[in-house]
């Protein structure tokens, strides 16, 4: 559903600068299915799908999707791939890391790029890293 069919969407999801946004409420809850998220705050929530261009992640679960820019601060990532961005705290489940700055958090899984795809745990507020 577009942000402007919701009931009663939160002031930060109208606030951000979005394109081809589908998006429900459940429980509260805003469920980010597809679309592109260009710029603005997002402030928690259930990232499903769709491609983050740039913004401030200020919690929330990230299930899937493309992260090209912007600065993560606090939550849950499951999947999808990072070109690029600020990673300043979470735990990060699995997924592709491209490119970017980790300053904390948790690394479970996932694949960090240098030269090639290798899979690596690293320590709680530990860089990612393939050695």
């Amino acid at each position: 559903m577009k942000i402007k069919e919701l009931e009663n969407p939160p002031q930060w999801l109208l606030d951000a600068n979005t394109a081809f946004a589908n998006v429900e409420i459940i429980d509260g809850i805003v469920h980010w299915n597809g679309g592109v998220w260009r710029d603005g705050i997002w402030h928690n929530g259930v990232w499903k799908d769709g491609i983050w261009a740039n913004g401030v992640w200020k919690d929330g679960i990230w299930e899937n999707g493309t992260w090209n820019n912007g600065v993560w601060n606090e939550g849950i990532w499951y999947k999808g791939t990072w070109v690029y961005g600020y990673w300043l705290d979470g735990i990060w489940k699995d997924g592709h890391w491209f490119n970017g700055k980790w300053y904390k958090g948790k690394w479970e899984k996932g694949y960090k790029r240098e030269n090639r795809y290798k899979p690596k745990l690293v320590a709680s507020d530990t860089q990612p890293s393939n050695d």
